[in-house]
């Protein structure tokens, strides 16, 4: 039997136990005992014996890249991309949120000293640029074991000043990296674009912006599960609503057997988020139709949990997925039963509400509050956006939020 200790902010939780291909996690007793112990998740309840193997799996799958990046990611590591515990043990050193995954001979306070590494340019620019034949950076770099969910290519490190450090032996990470997606023109303007119109209409959002490396533009977003105190960056807990749920990341959407919107709702009042955090899941529902975002799956809807509290955690991944012909035309969660885009209308919303046991009502007050500020704001983003970083984008979403608008405004019936 094959063992990984598992770590929760620095504290050992228990042991992942590989055992003829199937997984178990299993709390230690001292951790149990611990005033004030919190689960690793709220799939994975504090209990003395192991979990089966299909919660267990679910939720450490969840912490590593999907399978189509795994298959690149075994050619390097020399693993089935359908080894989750081989890859756990290669990368799970840092994973999103504050779980951290080592063998038995290695743990966080012998290996976790704040130690990072400069690149100079000339290494950021070749290690970025080879992210699509080394995804994530993995197996180049000694005490560099971190994990990234989500079918992009990135780098997760470290940003200061513009430059770019490796966070070595279990040190946190700070931000997260993207290049160009080659068959999608201009996707790091588009996630620029909409991180920040988010964050221009209310919503919590972390900061991005657009980083020069070896002459090439990418996109550099602070991670919110990470923070700052005494000028030490500390971890944050966080799931996503398909660990929430012990979903298996590859049904991550409603079409495949993933969340709907209902079983948003419906987790967020079991987890007693309060009528804040069901407003927010709809305003959010809402803003990613508007944004014609068809990638607003299970995955990309998380918690935070921080001083005691659980709430949504920031927007993250917000894409206009409508600008990209090759691209599906579905919403990643039916509203009211739909999801093709050009077919959702203001009696979807309401239908939705009904299906979400919520009062239309507040629905369609929060669709015409939002649609009212978008175009106005995405009109001044474009204004800013084009003086520094110029872009034919913007105006593409600008007329996606318009279409949008316009198909659930109070006229459109």
């Amino acid at each position: 039997m094959d063992e990984l200790k598992v770590y929760l902010l620095n504290h050992l939780t228990g042991t992942l136990q590989a055992e003829n291909g199937q997984l178990f996690f299993r709390y230690d007793p001292a951790y149990l005992s611990r005033p004030g112990a919190v689960p690793i998740s709220y799939s994975l309840p504090l209990q003395s014996g192991p979990f089966d193997p299909q919660l267990s799996t679910a939720f450490f799958a969840n912490l590593l890249p999907p399978d189509v990046v795994r298959k690149r990611l075994g050619k390097i590591l020399h693993l089935s991309r359908y080894n989750v515990f081989g890859f756990l043990k290669a990368i799970g050193g840092d994973c999103a949120g504050a779980v951290a995954v080592y063998p038995p001979d290695v743990c966080p306070s012998e290996s976790g000293k704040e130690e990072y590494r400069e690149l100079s340019d000339e290494e950021a620019s070749e290690i970025l640029s080879d992210l699509p034949k080394r995804p994530l950076n993995v197996g180049d770099e000694k005490g560099f074991r971190i994990s990234g969910a989500g079918a992009q290519d990135k780098l997760i490190a470290c940003v200061a000043d513009g430059k770019i450090s490796l966070p070595l032996y279990g040190t946190p990470s700070t931000h997260s990296i993207k290049p160009e997606i080659p068959i999608y023109p201009n996707s790091i303007f588009n996630e620029l674009f909409c991180m920040r119109l988010a964050d221009s209409v209310g919503f919590p959002a972390p900061c991005c912006e657009l980083l020069t490396v070896g002459g090439k533009l990418y996109y550099c977003v602070e991670r919110y599960d990470r923070y700052c105190e005494n000028g030490k960056y500390l971890r944050l807990h966080q799931e996503d609503f398909c660990q929430l749920t012990g979903k298996d990341p590859e049904t991550k959407y409603e079409s495949e057997g993933g969340l709907g919107i209902p079983d948003g709702f419906k987790l967020i009042r079991e987890m007693r988020l309060g009528a804040a955090g069901q407003l927010d899941f709809v305003r959010r529902v809402i803003f990613n139709f508007l944004i014609g975002n068809g990638d607003a799956h299970a995955k990309n809807f998380s918690v935070l949990y921080r001083d005691g509290k659980t709430v949504l955690a920031p927007e993250y991944d917000l894409l206009c997925t409508e600008i990209y012909p090759t691209l599906s035309r579905d919403t990643a969660m039916s509203i009211g039963g739909e999801f093709k885009f050009a077919k959702i209308t203001r009696d979807n919303f309401k239908a939705m509400a009904h299906d979400c046991n919520i009062r239309p009502e507040i629905v369609l007050t929060q669709l015409d509050d939002l649609t009212a500020v978008l175009i106005p704001a995405a009109k001044k983003l474009t204004v800013t956006l084009d003086g520094i970083y110029p872009s034919p984008v913007y105006a593409e979403i600008l007329k996606v939020i318009t279409k949008q608008s316009a198909q659930v405004n109070k006229t459109s019936r």
